[in-house]
């Protein structure tokens, strides 16, 4: 029974951000951005249900990663991206960084 009221659950855009910890500015950009695209009541207010909430969450592990929301918008817009490459690119710059700021402490011990 729970769980069919979570179906049914609908948030409001001030809710939905203080539970996924966002704020509702960054809720009209995922969905100026095509990433979300939440119910609107009649007075065109944001409801956000089930779905939307999985969605927000998938973008913010996306970025965890160091994903741009420019390459999070390809890569969840179904276009033929490769996952498995898009990850090796970002570990490579993560690499990279980590050493340039190994490098740069390594200096300032010194």
């Amino acid at each position: 029974m729970n769980e069919r009221m979570n179906e049914n659950l609908w948030l409001t855009a001030a809710e939905c951000a203080e539970r996924i910890g966002l704020t509702v500015k960054a809720l009209r950009l995922y969905e100026k951005r095509g990433l979300i695209n939440p119910r609107r009541t009649g007075k065109n207010w944001r409801l956000y249900g089930v779905e939307d909430i999985a969605r927000l969450n998938e973008i913010l592990a996306l970025k965890r990663l160091g994903l741009s929301l420019a390459r999070i918008t390809e890569l969840l817009a179904g276009q033929a991206t490769d996952l498995d490459r898009t990850l090796a690119m970002q570990q490579t710059q993560l690499l990279s960084l980590r050493s340039r700021v190994e490098d740069s402490l390594s200096r300032i011990n010194a």
